[in-house]
């Protein structure tokens, strides 16, 4: 007879909901790369713009040159923080989502597990059945023979 595991929905189900929360989590993922090389490219950015600086200041440049460059230098500042501050919400969300995918996975190999030991047993059933016909059909055949 057929392995069947009536539990077979539901292990369909867990298998689904893990696959969306990694797929979530991998999404979170990206985000906080993305927002970590926008950091990067400011920073370097930020570095070639105090890199222009110096060598204007060494050729001589004007006080408006000079405030331009430092109300420039507080915008880049200031962006810098609040990408510093959406980097941390979203590391938040991302450590949030690794938690929900982990609980799903778990949930889901629990469950594959069950199947995987009911499947096992189906099969030792299922020889020892078979063991019993060979062994029912030899002593026919030697009941059988012996008559004969």
């Amino acid at each position: 007879m057929p392995f069947h595991f009536s539990l077979q929905a539901v292990l369909h189900l867990r298998q689904g909901l893990e696959h969306q929360q990694e797929l979530r989590l991998r999404a979170a993922n990206q985000q906080v790369a993305k927002v970590r090389h926008l950091i990067t490219q400011l920073d370097m950015a930020r570095n070639e713009s105090y890199a222009l600086q110096l060598r204007q200041l060494k050729a001589g440049i004007s006080g408006a040159e000079i405030r331009f460059h430092l109300l420039r230098d507080g915008a880049m500042t200031e962006q810098r923080r609040r990408m510093e501050e959406e980097l941390a919400r979203l590391e938040k969300i991302r450590d949030r989502q690794r938690e929900i995918y982990q609980q799903a996975r778990r949930e889901h190999e629990t469950l594959k597990g069950l199947r995987d030991q009911q499947l096992d047993l189906h099969r030792k059933q299922s020889r020892r059945r078979e063991q019993r016909r060979l062994d029912d059909l030899f002593l026919l055949r030697e009941q059988y023979s012996r008559r004969g």
